[in-house]
């Protein structure tokens, strides 16, 4: 590149052509597109080179986000010389307000199919949820059959096992109860022999009465 060559940096270069940053980047690595670097490693480039690529169709890569009809800074170059106040050897030309008019309509385009992909993918994102919805309770549903399998299992040996228990506690019941009549006999008798010693003694009690009387004690 020449010092009279107009230079511009890397987002110059890639809003003439039409790319992110990134794939200019990947052009010069490629050797597709000449540049060279500024003392702060910044991509510096030939507003020709740049104006020459952007107008060689066969020389970009396929964009599948771009119309292959689409214009990007077609035509003259106005203004050779860098602004004297620029103060940067990176700066955007000076074009044709048409030009900057097709640039601000291709970014609404791009941002348009952005936004529309935006929008895919969040309905592919809901899609995907809903899905995961249906498999957890799927899930949950064939954990709450097996679960039913199971108790129903458990029911069966249950019930097994309470017979058993049941017959040894209806038999401890029948014991129970004999050695309740028992204890009712054995009290019945304790409440007879009480009354007849009550009879008895009352009647000893009153025969001393009589007899001290009678003796004068």
């Amino acid at each position: 590149m020449s010092d009279r060559e107009e230079r511009i940096g890397l987002n110059g270069a890639a809003a003439i052509i039409g790319l992110s940053p990134e794939e200019v980047r990947r052009l010069v690595a490629e050797g597709r597109l000449r540049a060279s670097a500024n003392g702060d490693g910044n991509y510096v480039f030939s507003l020709s080179d740049v104006m020459d690529f952007s107008d060689d169709p066969g020389g970009r890569p396929s964009d599948p986000l771009s119309d292959p009809d689409d214009e990007v800074f077609e035509g003259e170059v106005i203004g050779d010389e860098a602004p004297p106040n620029a103060g940067s050897s990176s700066h955007l030309p000076a074009v044709p307000f048409e030009r900057y008019e097709r640039l601000l309509q291709q970014g609404q385009d791009y941002k348009t199919r952005l936004e529309e992909r935006n929008r895919q993918m969040e309905e592919i994102r809901s899609e995907r949820d809903a899905a995961r919805t249906e498999i957890d309770r799927l899930w949950t549903e064939i954990e709450r059959l097996n679960l039913i399998e199971y108790q129903r299992e458990l029911q069966e040996k249950t019930i097994s096992t309470l017979e058993g228990e049941k017959q040894k506690l209806e038999e401890e019941r029948d014991r129970i109860t004999e050695e309740r009549l028992k204890l009712m006999e054995e009290k019945t008798t304790v409440s007879e022999e009480k009354t007849r010693l009550e009879a008895e003694l009352k009647v000893m009690k009153s025969r001393g009465f009589w007899a001290r009387l009678f003796s004068g004690e």
